[in-house]
């Protein structure tokens, strides 16, 4: 996928209304329930981008909505929504991002900024140092990122052609590894291909590749007694809530049915939920992980929580605490992120001796 494409998409989000007034809440409706956007590359469409406004009964809703259809690249669709309260200060509610990557796998995880409305709406100074173009009613008219990509405003939604076919979940068969690998090493892992330069960290080594990195495992240490039992209930909690199925997709994890089934997305977005509830500090991760049978990796994903300055990895979907060092984290920028993931498509994953 086109890398400044990424980059555009995932910058514009942040950038698509103009400064907060005092009375943001009038400034949001004033611009309408909908506003359409066409992506181009290279002066083709590629895309497009709508955000949706609207006024309920307990809350304010913007919902930014996305197809990106880059050349040779797949196709990624995402949703961004953010719910806010209807008094100052404009709190979140609640927000979720969902994408669906190119490999066809959907990824979901909660959002925690802006964190108030008038927040999400000062872009206009972001704007315009991007070399946008505002609207008399503070919207985004139009805004280029490079010589190929352009963001304009349009008066209906854009047309696209059919989504390509999507492609095979992602794996990454491990190249010269012994029998009988277990989950806990020790094991080191060199990257091969496109992917080696955009894996976060990860330091060079001797190959006839053009292009191989080492891929350095963090190994959690033992998690404190006094987290202990809560981590082990909220995983107990999000096990008995949902049975995995791969590829299994929840529309809500806020009403969940009994006998529901979910991927590690769904797992993993269950348990943030949870930790947050406890009011503990932690974030998911999407990444890779070894297989059950140890010959390969492929996408997954898991919660790290943070406690006392340390990092724990925390595994629902494999009911794993400390998650074991196979669990090896994407970037968080979600431009690299999604630039890594196409890359890792046409790369190769090889064992070195430890």
């Amino acid at each position: 996928m086109n890398k400044t494409a990424l980059a555009c998409l995932v910058l514009i989000f942040g950038l698509l209304s103009g400064c907060g007034e005092p009375d943001v809440r009038e400034r949001l409706l004033a611009r309408g329930a909908t506003t359409h956007y066409e992506i181009l590359l290279a002066g083709a469409l590629a895309g497009r981008l709508e955000v949706r406004r609207s006024e309920r009964p307990t809350f304010l809703e913007i919902t930014v909505l996305s197809i990106l259809d880059p050349p040779g690249g797949g196709r990624l669709e995402t949703e961004r929504r953010y719910r806010y309260g209807l008094r100052p200060p404009y709190a979140l509610l609640e927000g979720q991002l969902s994408a669906r990557l190119p490999q066809g796998a959907l990824f979901r995880q909660p959002l925690r900024t802006p964190p108030t409305l008038p927040r999400w709406l000062a872009g206009a100074g972001q704007v315009a140092q991007a070399g946008g173009t505002l609207g008399p009613d503070g919207v985004l008219e139009r805004l280029p990122r490079g010589d190929s990509f352009l963001l304009q405003r349009v008066p209906t939604a854009p047309t696209l052609p059919a989504a390509p076919a999507p492609q095979a979940p992602l794996f990454l068969p491990l190249r010269g590894a012994p029998t009988g690998l277990t989950r806990h090493g020790p094991w080191r892992l060199a990257l091969a291909g496109p992917a080696a330069a955009l894996w976060p960290n990860s330091p060079a080594t001797a190959s006839d590749e053009a292009e191989q990195r080492e891929l350095r495992p963090q190994v959690a240490g033992p998690v404190p007694p006094a987290l202990l039992p809560a981590l082990e209930g909220a995983i107990a909690a999000v096990r008995s809530q949902l049975r995995y199925v791969p590829g299994a997709y929840l529309p809500s994890l806020d009403h969940i049915p009994d006998q529901a089934s979910g991927d590690c997305y769904e797992f993993a977005g269950l348990l943030q939920k949870k930790l947050d509830a406890l009011g503990l500090e932690s974030e998911t991760k999407l990444g890779l992980t070894m297989n059950a049978e140890g010959t390969g990796f492929g996408l997954h994903a898991w919660n790290v929580v943070r406690f006392n300055g340390q990092p724990i990895p925390v595994d629902a979907t494999l009911n794993q605490l400390p998650a074991d060092p196979t669990h090896l984290p994407f970037p968080d920028d979600p431009a690299r992120q999604l630039d890594l993931q196409l890359a890792l498509a046409q790369s190769t994953l090889h064992w070195l001796a430890p």
